[in-house]
């Protein structure tokens, strides 16, 4: 207060002139640095820390007062920085930043910033505009370690990072309108291992992300029509590379994997959607609405010359496959609903077999929305013996598989095909402590198997993957057991199973008719084929017929074949009855000469005259004449022969050499 007083007056009119600081040099060595920050539970410790500023200045080189300028050099030695709220440290052994500061401009200040972290260095220059406050940065990245990045994945077993560096070419652009930050990264070498596991859980030589944006458009600019309260986030790349990826998928004996252990959040009883909701509506509408506002779009991704191990420790003994020379490309991958991702992958699989996959899926939600084929060649039938020896109770000694898997899913619904074709199969012990239900292979494969050693079966499974029971592979074997169980208790249905003729173990003439649909012929056909390769099978057709349904189809038939061909129409022989079309002309022409012929021209005439011409009395004219026609027990009999005979004609037609046995 005495120092304030004794100070000259303040002279209002003169003008004020800002205070110029300069530092020539300021060097500070051997210092130690002690950040706290109770509220974050922050506390870090820097030493031997220096500091070198050298022409730092608050002018610019004419003289005015415009802002910093200088050069600097801060050694901040080593680093165990503990990150707030992820309980992880970030350490380095030596951290120094250097560069420079600069007014290029009114309005503008530069800064050059130049970061080491052992022995990788992050170069980077940054222009801020005062006014607007935008701030816009490039980066050179060269040879940053990855490994203690690695111990920050929000896994929840400690992760760990055994080789691996960063190399990138990165701009920043951050305004009040968005944040956007785009470039090229490299990373290489990088190996990750789950402490406590011996094999790393994911590694590659090479990974390129090429021209990738993340863009964070604020609030505040986002379209009047958006619904979502949170910033919009994207990230676009326009090509990923992966070279000799190797990967490690493992269930355990609980039958989760070691992904969805390490990575899965545990459930929130606020998440859950009311079960009273519409299978339609509440629970997707509930799920649409809690999803993140973050955009996924990449146009191409490449893995190369892959390694996927693959393990199942719920067996006894455990499954163990290997997938080797790996490729797979994924075009236009985007989480946004509706959008298709085409999919091609092939490899080598148990040392001698192949693999290849080619579809679509939907990266939004692929369990629901996909169109997968999936082709396995010359699988060796020893890899799989602890599933065999788990779910059948008995060895296989040798033989080799093929399978051809097509897996179809729309909003949750799947429907898959399972094509299984086993050659050269050897069956070897039981397993003499198997506690589940056996079942009968030894018969099986003795019903099944061709005369070339060949097992053709086609599994087909359908189910909701939203189902808390449904298990892809879990309908697959039960089917599986069912037709096996069935050969045993059943021979007939299990093959009419196979051949994809259904549960009836039949094929199922269109009612009234001597004549079978496409579908059902094809079955037949394929049946005939079934039977040319087994040289010592025989088959008896006995025809079958409805007592009440095929008594009234076959009127119906005969009243609609009289009309057709007095309208004019020509029937093909061996195709199904078309229905006359009541509002065609010379269909009403042919339907009163058959009802005269058949019931009589007094009573069309009576029907003429007491009715009102139009659609009613057609369709009453019909139905009297399908009423009087009368059908014997000896046309039903009829009926059935010629059913068989159709079938018959089917099933030779391709194979001659069955006449004799059919």
């Amino acid at each position: 207060m005495q120092l304030k007083k004794n100070l000259p007056p303040k002279d209002s009119k003169q003008e004020k002139k800002p205070i110029k600081i300069s530092i020539d040099e300021l060097i500070v060595n051997g210092a130690s640095l002690t950040v706290i920050d109770d509220a974050s539970k922050l506390k870090e410790e820097f030493k031997p820390f220096s500091i070198k500023l050298i022409e730092v200045a608050n002018y610019d080189r004419s003289g005015q007062v415009s802002g910093v300028r200088g050069r600097y050099d801060f050694n901040l030695g080593s680093l165990q920085l503990l990150i707030p709220g992820m309980n992880k440290t970030l350490a380095f052994d030596h951290v120094s930043l250097a560069g420079g500061l600069d007014n290029p401009s009114p309005n503008m200040l530069g800064v050059q910033l130049d970061l080491k972290l052992d022995d990788g260095k992050v170069l980077s220059h940054w222009d801020l505009n005062t006014a607007s406050k935008a701030l816009e940065g490039k980066l050179t990245i060269e040879n940053i370690a990855t490994a203690p990045l690695i111990s920050l994945l929000p896994a929840n077993r400690e992760l760990l990072g055994i080789s691996g560096s960063l190399n990138a070419q990165v701009a920043v652009k951050l305004s009040a309108e968005a944040d956007v930050v785009s470039g090229d990264l490299h990373l290489q070498h990088v190996s990750v291992l789950e402490k406590g596991e011996r094999t790393p859980l994911i590694a590659w030589d090479t990974a390129d992300i090429r021209q990738f944006e993340y863009r964070v458009v604020k609030q505040a600019n986002q379209p009047a029509n958006h619904s979502s309260h949170r910033p919009s986030v994207g990230l676009l790349i326009d090509e990923l590379i992966l070279e000799r990826p190797v990967l490690r998928f493992e269930i355990n004996n609980q039958g989760l994997s070691n992904f969805r252990r390490l990575f899965s959040k545990a459930k929130d009883d606020s998440t859950k959607v009311d079960s009273t909701q519409s299978e339609g509506g509440g629970a997707g509408n509930a799920s649409n609405s809690n999803k993140s506002s973050f955009d996924l779009d990449i146009r191409n991704m490449n893995l190369r010359s892959g390694e996927v191990f693959f393990a199942d420790l719920a067996m006894r003994p455990n499954f163990k496959v290997d997938v080797k020379k790996f490729n797979a490309a994924f075009l236009g991958v985007s989480n946004l609903p509706g959008r298709f991702a085409s999919v091609a992958m092939d490899g080598v699989v148990a040392g001698s077999g192949s693999m290849r996959t080619k579809g679509q899926t939907s990266f939004d939600d692929p369990r629901r929305n996909h169109d997968i084929q999936i082709s396995y060649k010359n699988l060796p039938l020893t890899a799989f013996n602890p599933a065999v020896m788990t779910y059948a109770g008995y060895q296989i000694t040798g033989g080799s598989l093929n399978l051809n898997l097509n897996y179809r899913a729309k909003n949750g619904q799947l429907n898959g095909s399972n094509q299984i074709i086993i050659k050269n199969v050897q069956l070897g012990d039981e397993v003499s402590d198997f506690q589940g239900k056996k079942l009968p292979l030894g018969l099986a494969i003795a019903l099944l198997e061709d005369s070339d050693d060949t097992i053709d079966l086609t599994i087909r499974i359908a189910g909701n993957v939203d189902s808390p029971e449904f298990s892809a592979s879990g309908l697959v074997w039960q089917a599986i057991s069912n037709v096996l169980t069935n050969v045993a208790t059943a021979p007939f249905r299990a093959l009419a199973s196979v051949l994809g003729m259904g549960d009836e173990g039949g094929a199922n003439a269109v009612p009234g008719e001597d004549v079978f649909l496409p579908e059902d012929q094809e079955r037949l056909e394929k049946f005939g084929d079934y039977l040319a390769k087994r040289p010592n099978s025989s088959l008896e057709i006995i025809g079958t017929y409805d007592p009440i349904q095929d008594k009234q189809e076959l009127a119906r038939a005969k009243a609609d074949s009289a009309i057709l061909k007095d309208a004019g129409f020509k029937l093909v022989p061996g195709e199904p009855l078309p229905t006359p079309s009541l509002s065609d002309p010379r269909v009403q022409s042919g339907l009163r000469a058959a009802y005269a012929q058949s019931i009589g021209r007094i009573q069309l005439g009576k029907r003429l005259l007491m009715l009102p011409d139009g659609e009613a009395r057609n369709e009453q004219l019909h139905a009297e004449l399908i009423d009087g026609i009368q059908i014997s027990e000896s046309e039903l009999q009829d009926l059935a022969k010629r059913r068989a005979k159709a079938a018959y004609e089917l099933m030779i037609k391709d194979n001659s050499s069955l006449k004799e046995r059919i």
